[in-house]
């Protein structure tokens, strides 16, 4: 099976410290041997060894007395000549933290299944453990088919690991210390020369007082000679001492370091350091495979997410701990059975399950970990004796049984499959003529549709950025991050004394942001980058960046607000004819859309199939039934699979498609989502007004100087003025995503340069913005023509300083939402709140009339004071112009609190209006 996808990522630095050191002990326990016996080390090496030793001690005292002088406290040291100590789970505690965990993720199966699907036959198999061992490989894998991980549970979980405790902590520190200053003796002893192998050097010194231990067994190890493949690790020395006798070392509740001194059979004194490798210490998991194992790997599945490996240590062939791979072996939503390979007892198979394979260590290998009938058998069936789970061990079962298990998981699947398939049998009433009709009823959904955008889905396509990859959505956490942390327009859009200070800072800023990319990928490039200031050789690096940025913030035009802004304006200031010229590239690249994705594969034809409105289309609930949904999804479903099939070639896979469809379909989702709400508020204008018949009470007319109106308008006239507004947010909506490309053309123009003025809310960048401008004239024109009369003016502020920029412009316009969702979340939960609660039904009931009539007072004052020309700081910025709408809707807004009906709003789950800017 070819890796589709793989990575390695580092593991906690105290955690490997410990795992690499346990491992390492039990890797060469049985080659070690203590200077004075079978392999003594010479006099003259001895010697050189304790006086190399003797004058590093010196040199630290010196420094300790320098420190002391100085005010400083003196840092703790050790002496090399040390032992490591291992404080363990014992073997049979260690195998039985495995086992808990596969009791853990069958219970979690189980309470996530319908109880019904519980009691089949088919589904017993998956309270089943699996052991299987292979012992020339020295390896032990227990398998469960319970939840399984995802990707992010393994990151999570194993690679973040368990917190450590404090004295894990401060033994990881002193092991790491303890190895630097080894690693430095080494290398002093190889200036000084050996013989022609290396002769007796420090590390063959440190390694013979090496002594392993298991503290939790009392089990004791006799101390042997080892080969230059010693543990290096760090720690610090303390004056104190205990005595020979003592039997475990003591540790300070600070973090201190405590050390224990032992003596050797030459009546030489050294040091104990403990490595505290139990599951308080370091959690269960890491705890259990520092007992019994020195390899280990993971393979699961999990419902939701696909099959992947996890390795530690990444690279098998080596005890390098530092780092851990997740692999994903098989192709995207590909499920692991026996026709692609997983065809052994072990193997995780189906929809979910954990595969733990332990290369295990020469102590677990003695104890007989790999002995299924003298050992294993017996323990888990102590394990399980309590538990409604049972256990098969490859080789205590027969041929037959062993058969029988592997196919267990390819019935359950066939029950599954009969199971749907009876469901849609019962549902297939209404389904079957609907389908039988599927495109006689598309022609009127696609007519439907084009009411509800002007826009065909091939013309869309050009303005719909592509979906973000993983590896993409890396990189914008980046650019969040790098955002995140500077303060671009806090210092450079200030007054300056001269335009040149004014162009310095631009370039110090850019240029510290530009760094800390590079720097953040790779730490050598970026000291490279800092030393030549060659910020051209990563063009391609930067406008790839700042594009990924760019496309998530036009896909999801809620987030980023603040980040944004200051990204947009950086980008605008590197592309400027002052600055670009001292870069010598330009940040600016292309958008990635469907549209350019096809043509590029030569798959445009692509867009003019009729099925890819069905393809495309969001499945909402609205009131439908069951079936009508699943109806709907297994429509869809059938239309992407005809697609991917019909159109696929060698230059556009079905996964390019697979993209571009769902690309379509997350524009198709914010549509609804952003729409909706406006054309609710424009069916219950409808619905509680009409513009020939005044109600007594309900005239949503308004007089210039009432009630902060500034406009003059008569029932009719105003209620056209509040349809009209309505309507043109709503178009505007509907192109959003063409706005934004022009937007983001006027922003970062070379051409069309900005002035930083002072437009009473603070200095702003004041930039005329030719396409936004020609694109909304179209928006306003087409409205225009839908309704019957315009109302007001037609003026389009943009660059001055009611709307200085493009980038207000459309931020304000992506407010509408949040200002209109809340008000219809209110009206459609007051007839639910009733039914719930009696009390809030009689409190509406006496203080409001009714839901009804509640419903009309709120809509009443909406369409009336939301629409009246306020919220301005004076008579000229307000008004009817296209701005002025919005302005005076917002205005409202802020008034919420002082209506009557304040407490609905609260009571339906009103938490406030999103007005941050940018």
């Amino acid at each position: 099976m070819s890796h589709v996808s793989s990575a390695s990522y580092p593991l906690s630095k105290p955690l490997a410290t410990l795992i690499k050191a346990t491992v390492d002990c039990h890797q060469h326990q049985g080659n070690v041997q203590i200077p004075g016996q079978n392999a003594k080390i010479g006099l003259e090496e001895r010697e050189d060894y304790y006086g190399t030793l003797s004058h590093m001690e010196d040199k630290e005292d010196n420094d300790k007395e320098r420190d002391v002088q100085q005010g400083q406290t003196p840092k703790n040291n050790i002496s090399l000549s040390s032992s490591l100590h291992l404080d363990l789970e014992s073997k049979t505690d260690a195998l039985q933290h495995f086992v808990r965990n596969c009791f853990v993720a069958i219970d979690n199966l189980l309470f996530a299944t319908p109880w019904a699907q519980r009691q089949r036959s088919s589904f017993q198999h998956r309270q089943l453990i699996r052991v299987t061992t292979d012992e020339p490989a020295r390896t032990l894998t227990i398998t469960d088919l319970g939840i399984g991980m995802t990707r992010s549970d393994l990151i999570n979980s194993l690679g973040i690991g368990s917190r450590l405790s404090l004295r894990a902590v401060q033994a990881a520190r002193d092991i790491d210390q303890y190895y630097k200053r080894k690693n430095t003796l080494v290398t002093t002893s190889d200036t000084d020369g050996n013989d022609d192998d290396g002769g007796v050097g420090v590390g063959d010194v440190d390694v013979d007082r090496l002594e392993v231990s298991d503290w939790n067994n009392n089990e004791k190890h006799d101390n042997v000679d080892k080969d230059d493949d010693s543990i290096s690790h760090e720690s610090t020395r303390t004056s104190s001492s205990t005595s020979s006798s003592s039997s475990s070392s003591s540790w300070t509740s600070r973090g201190e370091t405590n050390l224990e001194e032992v003596k050797d059979d030459d009546n030489q004194n050294y040091q104990s350091i403990p490595v505290p490798c139990q599951a308080k210490d370091i959690g269960s998991f890491f705890a259990a495979f520092c007992a019994i194992g020195t390899h280990v790997e993971i393979g699961t599945k999990s419902k939701f997410d696909d099959y992947y490996v996890f390795r530690l240590p990444a690279d098998s062939s080596t005890n390098d701990y530092s780092c851990f791979s997740i692999t994903r072996p098989m192709e995207e939503g590909v499920k692991p059975s026996i026709n692609n390979g997983f065809d052994s007892l072990g193997d995780v198979r189906g929809e979910s399950g954990t595969r733990v394979t332990i290369t295990l260590n020469e102590a677990a290998v003695e104890e007989g970990f790999l002995q299924q009938d003298k050992v294993l058998k017996p323990m888990f069936e102590k394990f399980l004796e309590a538990s409604p789970y049972s256990v098969v061990l490859d080789k205590c079962c027969t041929e037959e049984q062993r058969k029988e298990i592997i196919h267990a998981t390819q019935l359950e699947i066939d029950d599954i499959e009969q199971e749907r398939r009876e469901k849609e049998e019962d549902e297939s009433s209404d389904g079957d003529r609907l389908e039988d009709n599927d495109f006689q009823d598309r022609q009127p959904n696609r007519n439907h549709m084009s009411d509800e955008s002007h826009n065909s889905v091939k013309e869309r396509a050009k303005y719909i950025p592509l979906r973000l990859s993983m590896g993409e959505r890396k990189m914008l956490r980046l650019v969040e991050a790098a955002m995140a942390c500077c303060d671009y327009t806090t210092e450079i859009d200030k007054p300056f004394k001269s335009s040149t200070r004014r162009m310095h800072t631009q370039m110090k800023h850019i240029t510290a942001v530009l760094r800390g990319m590079v720097t953040a990928c790779d730490y050598s490039a970026g000291q490279k980058m800092l030393s030549e200031e060659n910020y051209s050789d990563f063009e391609q690096f930067y406008r790839q960046v700042f594009e990924i940025a760019r496309r998530h913030k036009i896909m999801n035009p809620e987030k980023m607000r603040t980040e944004y802004g200051k990204l947009v304006y950086l980008l605008q200031d590197a592309v400027s004819p002052s600055i670009m010229p001292h870069l010598s590239f330009s940040c600016k690249g292309d958008i990635k859309t469907v549209y350019n994705f096809l043509e590029a594969r030569g798959g445009l034809s692509l867009l003019e199939d009729p099925l890819i409105e069905i393809a495309t289309r969001e499945v909402l609930a609205d009131k439908k039934t069951r079936a009508q949904i699943a109806l709907e999804i297994r429509r869809k479903e059938r239309a992407v699979a005809h697609l991917k099939q019909h159109y696929q070639k060698r230059q556009l896979s079905s996964e390019d498609i697979h993209l571009c469809l769902y690309s379509i379909c997350d524009n198709d989702s914010f549509l609804n989502s952003n729409r909706v709400p406006i054309d609710k508020i424009i069916k219950y204008l409808h619905q509680f007004f009409s513009p020939e018949k005044l109600e007594d009470g309900y005239s949503l007319s308004i007089v210039d100087g009432q009630d902060g109106s500034r406009l003059s308008h008569s029932h009719e006239r105003q209620f056209y003025f509040a349809l009209q507004s309505l309507t043109l947010w709503r178009d505007i909506i509907d192109d959003m995503f063409r706005l934004w490309a022009m937007v983001e053309a006027d922003l970062l123009s070379e051409s069309v340069s900005y002035v930083l003025q002072d437009t009473g809310q603070g200095f702003q960048r004041v930039q005329q913005s030719p396409l936004t401008y020609r694109a909304m004239q179209r928006i306003l024109l087409r409205v225009q023509a839908k309704v019957s009369n315009w109302v007001g003016s037609n003026v389009i502020h943009l660059g001055d300083h009611n709307v200085p920029s493009a980038l207000t412009f459309i931020d304000k316009y992506t407010q509408v939402p949040r200002i209109l969702a809340p008000i219809v979340n209110c009206l459609e939960n007051l007839e639910r709140l009733c039914e719930e609660d009696d009390g809030i039904s009689k409190l509406i009931e006496n203080g409001f009339g009714g839901v009804e009539q509640l419903k009309k007072d709120i809509l009443y004052d909406f369409f009336k004071s939301a629409f009246d020309g306020s919220g301005a700081d004076n008579f000229y910025d307000a008004g009817s112009c296209i701005d002025g709408r919005l302005t005076s809707a917002w205005n409202w807004c802020s008034q919420l609190q002082d209506k009557p009906f304040f407490c609905i709003f609260k009571l339906t789950g009103f938490i406030g209006f999103d007005g941050e800017f940018v």
